[in-house]
């Protein structure tokens, strides 16, 4: 067994809060029901905090009691934050929102029968459901493409089983030097492959490699490539562009049929729409994922709100707000497109670059903005 194999296979228990509220419809009021802690949801909680809900009853479903804030995770890798910096406990604002919490996870949605199943057992009813649930990873499909990735690979999602995970590996490289694999192409791949080479550095001098696939890294964004790439040549990170295509525990197997000798890969990439979510009948495209308006609705189901993956956090509000047109009846707001130009990328080591088209910054400065920007908007989210 390789010797990241324990930490891979760990069993993580589903915490609950026993201080939240438990489930309760009342059949007179309409029933929102808010799949998944993602900012939007929060920014939905937060209202209700603030404006009542008197005409639903609201019930959040969630497989634990925490929001994590994936843009902060790479920071906490690095050391740049402690834990509870980026994952907050849900029970206050839950219970001042008077929301209902039932702690499970989602088997499967009814969409024409308007139920939710839950690993609780509970089959839950709504008149209007929204959906802001963490992109899962399909770990069957990532078996097929890379045999021995469910036993050897350290996930990156869920986010909560990682940072309970992740300082185990920490421990290791205090025995000695490891060779860690980040396999991913995207920023957060390459913010996540920077961090660990800072937090894992000493005092051995553990080395990351970063297999960013067949295309070359961010082409599409050269003024943040070329920082990027200088950034990731002076923390010593290799950046292999190959893909991965079998682990056993030792080494990576490559698509060029090279082999990387590797202690603990990190899997970055990948994340997906969840299955239930997929075979819910919804109306979807090419790729089979389910679509919405710019009303955030789904045209074949028009009481399922979806709040896709990656969405400015300007779209909480207008969720909000067309939650209760939904519910209520009014007039629907459209949703903003991500139309920002700033990239902003966590460097590790109180570094960080700052794109703004063919403009950019990099250094501690940056690193200082970023940080009062994301503790801002953080705690933002839990100001009831």
């Amino acid at each position: 067994m390789g010797l990241f194999c324990v930490l891979c296979n760990a069993s993580l228990p589903l915490h609950a809060v026993d201080t939240l509220p438990r489930m309760t419809v009342n059949p007179s009021r309409k029933h929102l029901v808010l799949l998944g802690a993602g900012r939007a949801h929060l920014q939905v909680l937060k209202s209700l905090a603030q404006q009542g809900s008197a005409n639903m009853s609201v019930t959040l479903v969630s497989p634990h009691p925490y929001y994590i804030e994936s843009g902060m995770l790479p920071a906490h890798v690095a050391g740049d934050y402690a834990l509870e910096d980026l994952r907050i406990p849900l029970d206050r604002l839950v219970e001042a929102s008077g929301a209902a919490f039932v702690p499970a996870h989602v088997i499967s949605l009814d969409a024409t029968g308007r139920r939710v199943q839950l690993s609780s057992g509970d089959a839950l009813p709504y008149d209007v459901l929204s959906v802001n649930v963490e992109p899962v990873v399909p770990r069957e499909q990532i078996e097929e493409q890379m045999p021995g990735a469910r036993r050897n690979a350290l996930f990156t999602r869920p986010l909560e089983n990682f940072v309970q995970l992740w300082p185990q590996l920490q421990s290791l490289a205090q025995e000695r030097a490891l060779q860690v694999a980040v396999v991913g192409d995207d920023v957060p791949a390459i913010e996540l492959a920077m961090a660990v080479a800072h937090a894992l550095a000493a005092p051995h001098g553990s080395r990351v490699t970063l297999v960013a696939g067949d295309a070359p890294l961010l082409a599409d964004q050269p003024a943040l490539q070329r920082r990027v790439l200088a950034r990731l040549k002076a923390l010593n990170i290799t950046v292999l562009q190959d893909r991965c295509v079998g682990m056993d525990g030792r080494a990576l197997q490559l698509a060029s049929g090279a082999t990387l000798m590797c202690d603990a890969p990190l899997l970055a990439g990948g994340a997906a729409t969840p299955a239930w979510l997929r075979d819910a009948g919804l109306q979807a495209g090419d790729a089979g994922e389910p679509v919405v308006n710019e009303r955030l609705q789904s045209d074949s189901h028009r009481q399922i709100f979806i709040v896709p993956d990656g969405a400015p956090i300007e779209v909480g509000p207008v969720l909000d707000a067309n939650l209760r047109t939904a519910i209520a009846g009014g007039t629907f707001k459209k949703a903003p497109a991500d139309a920002s130009r700033l990239r902003v990328v966590g460097c590790g080591g109180g570094q960080a670059i700052a794109i703004w088209g063919p403009l950019g910054l990099e250094g501690r400065e940056v690193w200082h903005w970023k940080d009062r920007r994301d503790r801002r908007q953080l705690a933002a989210l839990f100001e009831a």
